[in-house]
């Protein structure tokens, strides 16, 4: 498949690179032409800009780590496209596995503010919550990468030749590190080598990665020992295939990239490999190390300049992770923000973008500062509140966050992503009637088989009314069967259908299903117990709780599924035992119970 060229209209902007004075010469000549910024949201740890899909705004995350455009079935149902087959050989791989996909084309699509006509997007694998744009468009050029200002920008060099081009570095103080070569000249993703406690590593620029990630294979040829006391359990890692991989954070001595280095930090370590083929990595510098460096990808030169914004750069968001700060890089210890000439924002939108940067990097009164100066200049932008909402619930201020979902749903009425919000926060403070409002409200203006009718379905659970859960899983299902998130939607639809005590034959069926893709997995045996207690196989629903209980012993409601379980088959001490104990653990849990037909024989 070709790769596009994308015919892009009138330069916006020119910025003339301020050069050191032995370059005076050099820089009355040498210019960063632009071809347009794009505003960034950081979401947590994901870039997202905002762009027209034929003429309607959508939200799509910037993934230079993906080789080509992509999206999930879901959203392509959603933006009304209609995929086509690729050539039947066709596969795309990564972090999971692979996938078959297909093509899409947008007929327009509104970027770095032109339109460009029939851009093609692959569709298929795992839904990430929105669209992807990947480097075949970001890499057109030169990137500079400022996501803890909220900017990606997309820019030339002219008349530069190998002169340096961290133009922001007021003080002149960079890193520089050599871009590695592709067997593929189609592809254009940026990949560069980095050492590891002295081993060097073949690393790809991945903002679509949410943290920084080592490969098992290189991690030991590094010397990482994961079966080390210091090494520490962390989040399952996935990808584009249905695979999912355990993942530690381990303690690294150096780590180098370029002239900078750190020492004694932490970085999360797969149990697999990073995809397959001549040009796989063996790490992604994820979004965790792009907001904490401003980033220039000369493609034009085959070279990276970078310079440190200060703060944490690995692990952020990782469970194991060091919550202090990183130490700092030595090359660039002295060159944090305060250096940068780009830094001070001005505008509304430049303090909210610079605030959910704070946000994603756990700096949550530095972004609450910027969100209410953001909603000081403009109080009517309803994200503005429901950013700041975030970073309050990210310090336990329930109350204040509440405030300001109030404030957004206000404004913007018809948002799912605040009403669900707002819901969680309401059954937070035990509001179910107010949170049972919103989810009703939302359900009006959900998309079938998106992100967002997935978190619906289970907020529905969580208000004891699973049988309005079961047809959001079943569009989330239909829209996901090669995703790597198939198995916990299909034990959501099982959990909700045994709940609601309905078609328990799909539900054992669900739940054989999950199990099948993750075998003996607790969660999925815990509702399997549940449909089995509900079809009155109570052998199999005791054995079912046991297998969970025996890994699990404090889950309240395998204890009250067990427990009821034995008292119908005539175990009537144990379950009486059972039963007080998961009252012990969930004290309102018998209630609940008897609300969803669960009462004792």
């Amino acid at each position: 498949m070709s790769m596009m060229r994308v015919p892009f209209g009138a330069r916006l902007l020119t910025l003339v690179l301020a050069m050191l004075a032995s370059q005076a010469a050099q820089a009355a000549s040498c210019q960063l032409v632009s071809y347009g910024t794009l505003p960034v949201t950081m979401e947590g740890l994901r870039p997202m800009t905002t762009v027209k899909v034929n003429g309607k705004e959508s939200r799509f995350i910037l993934d230079s780590g993906a080789f080509f455009n992509f999206m999930s079935q879901a959203q392509a149902a959603q933006l009304g496209l209609s995929p086509g087959p690729l050539p039947f050989d066709f596969t795309i791989s990564g972090i999971g596995g692979s996938a078959v996909p297909q093509l899409a084309r947008i007929r327009t699509f509104g970027f770095l503010g032109t339109e460009l006509k029939n851009v093609e997007f692959l569709v298929g694998g795992t839904d990430a919550g929105a669209g992807l744009i990947g480097a075949n468009l970001l890499a057109l050029a030169d990137t500079e990468y400022d996501l803890a200002a909220g900017k990606v920008r997309i820019v030339e060099a002219k008349g530069c030749g190998n002169g340096a081009l961290a133009y922001w570095s007021s003080n002149g103080n960079y890193s520089v590190a050599e871009m590695l070569s592709t067997t593929n000249e189609r592809d254009r993703r940026s990949f560069v080598a980095v050492t590891i406690n002295g081993k060097t590593i073949r690393a790809l620029l991945d903002s679509g990665a949410s943290g920084s990630l080592l490969s098992r294979d290189a991690a030991e040829r590094a010397g990482i020992d994961l079966t080390a006391k210091d090494v520490l359990a962390s989040y399952g890692t996935r990808g584009v295939g249905r695979r999912t991989y355990r993942t530690w954070i381990a303690p690294v001595d150096q780590f180098k990239i370029g002239d900078e280095e750190i020492r004694k930090t932490h970085i999360a370590v797969m149990d697999g490999t990073i995809g397959n083929g001549p040009d796989t990595p063996d790490m992604l510098l994820g979004t965790d190390f792009m907001l904490a460096h401003h980033m220039l990808v000369a493609k034009s030169q085959r070279r990276i300049y970078f310079t440190y914004n200060g703060g944490k750069v690995f692990s952020l968001g990782q469970r194991g992770g060091d919550a202090a700060a990183e130490p700092a890089p030595a090359a660039s210890a002295s060159t944090a923000r305060q250096n940068d000439s780009s830094a001070t924002p001005k505008t509304a939108e430049e303090f909210a973008l610079r605030g959910n940067a704070h946000i994603a990097r756990h700096e949550s009164a530095l972004g609450i500062a910027d969100l209410s100066e953001a909603i000081r200049q403009a109080p009517d932008v309803a994200s503005y509140h429901v950013d700041r909402a975030k970073a309050y619930l990210a310090i336990r201020q329930p109350k204040l966050a509440l405030d300001d979902l109030d404030a957004a749903v206000k404004r913007d009425p018809d948002n799912v992503q605040t009403l669900i919000m707002r819901a969680r926060v309401r059954l937070g403070n035990r509001d179910t009637t107010g949170a049972l409002a919103d989810a009703e409200a939302a359900e009006r203006f959900v998309d079938t088989g998106s992100r967002m009718a997935l978190a619906l379905a289970n907020l529905f659970v969580a208000l004891d009314a699973p049988a309005r859960a079961i047809p959001l899983f079943d569009g989330w299902v239909r829209l996901h069967g090669d995703d790597a998130g198939l198995a916990e939607g299909l034990n959501d639809r099982c959990w909700s259908r045994a709940l609601a005590n309905v078609d328990l034959d799909k539900a054992l069926d669900d739940c054989n299903r999950a199990l099948r893709i993750r075998k003996a997995d607790a969660g999925f045996l815990d509702s399997r117990g549940m449909v089995y207690l509900r079809r009155g196989d109570y052998p199999h629903s005791i054995a079912d709780y046991d297998a969970v209980l025996a890994r699990q012993p404090g889950s309240a409601w395998s204890l009250l599924g067990r427990g009821l379980a034995r008292l119908r088959a005539g175990q009537e001490d144990a379950g009486k035992a059972d039963l007080a104990a998961a009252k012990t653990i969930e004290p309102d849990i018998e209630s609940r119970a008897i609300k969803l037909g669960l009462s004792k024989p």
